[in-house]
C-alpha cells in the first residue's frame, strides 16, 4: 500500500510529537538528591516544560493511592507535580501504622525534613515558573514550612485539613510571599483551631489568608484510609478540589 507524502509527513510528526511528550511528560516514582547528597524519593506527574508547579506533601501515611491520584489530577490541569516522601519509602495502611511513621519523622533531625522539602521545590525550579504547595493533614504544616523555608521560591499555599499552624513563629511568617488557603471540616477542631489562630495573627501575616470550612465533616475526610473511611466524604473531597483548583489557577496562572 501507497502512502501520500501529506500522510507520511502527519506520521511522522506525530511521532515526533509523541515522543517529545514522552521525554516531558515523566509519572511515577523518581529519586532526588537533597543538599547533602541523601536520595529522596519522590512521585512526578505532568509536563516538564509546564508554567506552574506544584509540590505536595502527604499525611500522615506516606505515599498512598490519595498522593498519586492526587498528583495525576493536578498534572491533568497542566500542573508539573512532586510529591515528596518524608517517610522514604515506607507508608501504611491504617492509622496505628502511620502513628508510628509520623512519630518518628517528628523525632529526627528537623535538618532532614526541611532538606527534602527543599529537593522537591528544587526539582520544580525552572525559569518564570511559578511554584505553590499543598499538604495534606501532617503535610499541611510542612507545606507551609517549605514556602517559609523558600520565600522567594513559593507563590501560594494549600493547607487541606493541617493542624499545628497557628502557632508558627511570627518572624517566618512575615516573610511568607504568597496567599494562603486553608480548607477543613467544621467537626475537625485541631485544624479549625489552626486555622483561626493563624486569622487572629493578621499583623504577622503579610499576605491573604483564605478559609474555607466544610460542613459535616471531621479529619482526613478526603483520605479512604483514615478510620477505616469511616469519615470518608467523596462531596466534601469533590468540593475541596474545586476550591484547590479556583485557588492554584488565580495564584499560579498555568497554561492549559
Amino acid at each position: 500500500m501507497k502512502l501520500s507524502s501529506r500522510l507520511i509527513s502527519t506520521l511522522s510528526a506525530l511521532a515526533v510529537c509523541g515522543a517529545a511528550w514522552a521525554q516531558t511528560a515523566t509519572t511515577g516514582f523518581v529519586t532526588l538528591e537533597d543538599s547533602s547528597g541523601a536520595p529522596v524519593r519522590a512521585y512526578v506527574a505532568g509536563p516538564d516544560g509546564a508554567k506552574s508547579g506544584i509540590l505536595i506533601v502527604h499525611d500522615y501515611f506516606g505515599i498512598s493511592d490519595f498522593t498519586t491520584r492526587s498528583a495525576q489530577r493536578l498534572a491533568a490541569h497542566g500542573y508539573r507535580v512532586v510529591a515528596v516522601d518524608l517517610y522514604r519509602g515506607r507508608s501504611a495502611s491504617n492509622d496505628e501504622a502511620a502513628a508510628r511513621l509520623m512519630k518518628e519523622m517528628q523525632g529526627q533531625d528537623r535538618a532532614i525534613t526541611d532538606r527534602t522539602l527543599q529537593a522537591g521545590l528544587d526539582a520544580l525550579k525552572r525559569p518564570d515558573r511559578r511554584i505553590g504547595t499543598l499538604g495534606f493533614s501532617m503535610g499541611g504544616i510542612e507545606a507551609l514550612n517549605a514556602g517559609l523555608n523558600d520565600t522567594r521560591g513559593v507563590q501560594a499555599t494549600a493547607i487541606v485539613y493541617g493542624f499545628g499552624f497557628g502557632q508558627l513563629d511570627a518572624k517566618r511568617l512575615a516573610a511568607l510571599q504568597g496567599p494562603v488557603l486553608t480548607v477543613t471540616g467544621a467537626l475537625d477542631q485541631g485544624s479549625l483551631q489552626a486555622t483561626v489562630e493563624l486569622m487572629q495573627r493578621g499583623a504577622d501575616l503579610p499576605r491573604p489568608l483564605e478559609m474555607l470550612v466544610m460542613p459535616q465533616v471531621g479529619h482526613a475526610y478526603a483520605q479512604p484510609l483514615f478510620g477505616g473511611g469511616k469519615g470518608y466524604s467523596a462531596v466534601a473531597t469533590e468540593a475541596t478540589w474545586r476550591a484547590i483548583d479556583e485557588f492554584f489557577a488565580s495564584t499560579l496562572k498555568p497554561a492549559l
